[in-house]
C-alpha cells in the first residue's frame, strides 16, 4: 500500500503545518480587519496537470491546431515497447527523451503508454522475444487489424520477465521526471488497454469459444505491484480497479469516457470502481481517460448530433461529457478532435467549460499580509471550487514585491493543496525575512505580497488561480495585498 500511504503522509504532514502550510476547518471564522477578501474569477479552461489533451506531434514537429481549438497543458503519446526494449535487459530510451524534451519544449507535461499490441499496426513485441520463439500465433480480424499484429501470451514466463523488467527500468530512470504528469500502465492487452476484448474468456457472439488471451489475475498482480515498485513520486493509472491496484492506491483511467462511465450499466467505469470499492478513489490519485474518440466531435452539441445516439442512450450508453467529468471526479482527458477538428459556437463554449471542471481550480478566498519587526507574515486561504485535488505535490512560493516589480524576498514551502479536496480549504502561511531596508520606518508597507504554485518543469505553464489578480503584480503568481503593520491574525 505504498502509494497510498504516501499520499496520507502529505496530508498528515500539511496537517500539523509542515514549513508554514494548514489545513483548518472548511468553515472560515469572521472577519477581521486584518482579512483582506479577494475576488474571484470564472475557472480558467487550461491549468497543469489537468484537462483537455491532444496527441503530441512527432518530436521536433509543431502542433496543429484547428480554429476554435482549446488551450492545453498536457500531451498525449504512446511508444511501441519494441522501440526500446532492444534485447533482454537492453533498453534504449531515445525516442521516450525525444518526445519528452518535444512536449517540454512547449511548456506542458507529457500523459505517456507502453504498448505490445496496437490493432493495425505491426507487433510491438520486442523483436529479441520473437527471435526466441515466443508464440506468434494469436493472429487476429477484429478491431480492423486484419491479422497485422497478434496478441502474446502473456503469461509465457520469457514476456512476463520482461514486462516485470522494463518496468523497474522505467522506473529507475523516469519516476519524478517533472517532463511526465501521467503513466498509463497499458503494457497488456489491445492498444495496451488491458483488455483483449471479446477474447477474454467469456462466451459471446464474437467469441463462442470463450477464448481467454488475458494475463492471469496473479501476474496481472505483479504487474500493479512491479508499478508501484518502481514509482514513488509519479502518477501510474490503471484501465481496470482489482484487489491489487486497490492495495496499492493506485489511480484509474476510463478510455470510453462519456459514453461508458456512469452508473446503470454493471460493466461501465464507475459501476466496475464502486464493486471493487474504488469508488472513492479520486480522492487520493487521479482519473483519466479518453473523451470516446467516435463523440468527440459531437458530445457538447445540443440536441446531440452524434449518430444513433438515442438508440445507444437506450441501450444504456451515457452520452454526457460533462455528467461523466464530475462523476468520476475525472482530471485530465484525451478529446484529440477539440484540437483536430475544434468546436464553434455554443459547442465551443460547452466544451470549454468541460475542460475547465476538470481537475482541481484553486480560487484563494481572504489573505492578510501583515510585518513587525524583521518578519513579514503572510496567510492565505485557498478554496479547491474544482472536481478533484490538485494531485502533485508541486511547492509554493510566496513573495513580496516592490513598486518596481522586483521580488525582494520569498519563502518556499511545502505544499498541503493535495489534501484539499473539492469544497474544502487549505490555509499557506509564510514567515519572510524582510530585508534589511524595509525593517525600519514603515517602509514595508511599500510591498505587495503574492504566491504561485512552482511549476517543476522549467519554462512550465504557470498554474491559474480563479481569482481576479491572478498574474498582478508579476505574470504567473496572485497578487494578495499590501503588507500592513501588525501581527497575523489568529484564524
Amino acid at each position: 500500500m505504498k502509494r497510498k500511504v504516501t499520499r496520507i503522509a502529505i496530508a498528515l504532514a500539511a496537517a500539523v503545518g509542515l514549513a508554514g502550510a494548514t489545513l483548518p476547518a472548511t468553515a472560515s471564522s469572521a472577519a477581521t480587519p486584518q482579512w483582506t477578501t479577494l475576488a474571484a474569477a470564472p475557472a480558467p479552461v487550461s491549468n497543469p496537470m489537468k484537462g483537455f489533451m491532444p496527441w503530441a506531434p512527432a518530436p521536433g514537429g509543431k502542433p496543429v491546431l484547428a480554429q476554435g481549438s482549446l488551450p492545453y497543458t498536457l500531451e498525449w503519446a504512446a511508444f511501441p515497447l519494441k522501440n526500446i526494449v532492444t534485447g533482454r535487459d537492453s533498453y534504449d530510451f531515445t525516442t521516450v527523451d525525444a518526445m519528452l524534451d518535444s512536449i517540454a519544449a512547449r511548456g506542458h507535461q507529457g500523459v505517456i503508454r507502453f504498448y505490445v499490441d496496437t490493432p493495425g499496426e505491426s507487433s510491438a513485441l520486442p523483436q529479441y522475444l520473437i527471435d526466441g520463439g515466443t508464440d506468434t500465433s494469436r493472429k487476429y480480424d477484429f478491431h480492423g487489424n486484419k491479422k497485422k499484429s497478434f496478441s502474446p501470451n502473456y503469461d509465457d514466463p520469457n514476456v512476463k520477465e520482461m514486462l516485470l523488467h522494463f518496468v523497474a527500468a522505467l522506473g529507475e530512470r523516469y519516476d519524478g521526471d517533472p517532463r511526465i504528469g501521467y503513466i498509463t500502465a497499458g503494457l497488456y492487452g489491445f492498444w495496451g488497454e488491458e483488455h483483449t476484448y471479446p477474447y477474454n474468456g467469456t462466451v459471446s457472439t464474437d467469441n463462442p469459444d470463450g477464448i481467454n488471451w488475458m494475463p492471469s489475475d496473479e501476474f496481472r498482480a505483479q504487474l500493479v505491484e512491479a508499478w508501484d515498485d518502481a514509482f514513488d513520486d509519479t502518477f501510474i493509472q490503471n484501465r481496470y480497479p482489482t484487489e491489487a491496484t486497490k492495495a496499492h492506491g493506485m489511480g484509474y483511467h476510463d478510455d470510453s469516457f462519456g459514453y461508458a462511465t456512469l452508473e446503470g450499466t454493471s460493466w461501465h467505469f464507475l459501476p466496475k470502481l464502486k464493486k471493487q470499492g474504488e469508488e472513492d478513489a479520486w480522492q487520493h490519485a487521479p482519473i483519466g481517460g479518453e473523451l470516446y474518440p467516435p463523440i468527440q466531435t459531437c458530445i457538447f452539441s445540443t440536441p446531440l448530433t452524434c449518430k444513433n445516439a438515442d438508440a445507444q442512450i437506450k441501450d444504456g450508453r451515457d452520452y454526457d461529457a460533462l455528467g461523466s467529468i464530475e462523476g468520476a471526479h475525472a482530471t485530465w482527458l484525451i478529446n484529440q478532435a477539440a484540437f483536430s477538428k475544434g468546436y464553434v459556437g455554443e459547442d465551443l463554449t460547452r466544451a470549454r467549460a468541460a475542460s475547465a471542471a476538470l481537475g482541481y481550480t484553486l480560487q484563494a478566498t481572504r489573505t492578510s499580509a501583515t510585518y513587525h519587526g524583521a518578519k513579514a507574515t503572510v496567510v492565505v486561504d485557498i478554496k479547491n471550487t474544482g472536481s478533484a485535488p490538485f494531485y502533485a505535490t508541486w511547492p509554493l512560493e510566496v513573495v513580496l514585491v516592490d513598486s518596481k516589480g522586483t521580488i525582494v524576498a520569498s519563502q518556499t514551502l511545502e505544499s498541503p493543496l493535495p489534501s484539499v479536496l473539492p469544497g474544502q480549504t487549505g490555509t499557506v502561511t509564510a514567515r519572510v525575512t524582510l530585508p534589511s531596508e524595509y525593517r525600519s520606518n514603515d517602509s514595508a508597507r511599500g510591498l505587495t505580497a503574492a504566491i504561485r504554485v512552482v511549476n517543476p518543469l522549467p519554462n512550465g505553464a504557470p498554474v491559474a488561480f480563479a481569482n481576479e489578480t491572478m498574474d498582478k503584480p508579476l505574470p504567473g503568481y496572485l497578487g494578495l495585498t499590501t503588507l500592513s503593520r501588525g501581527r497575523a491574525p489568529k484564524n
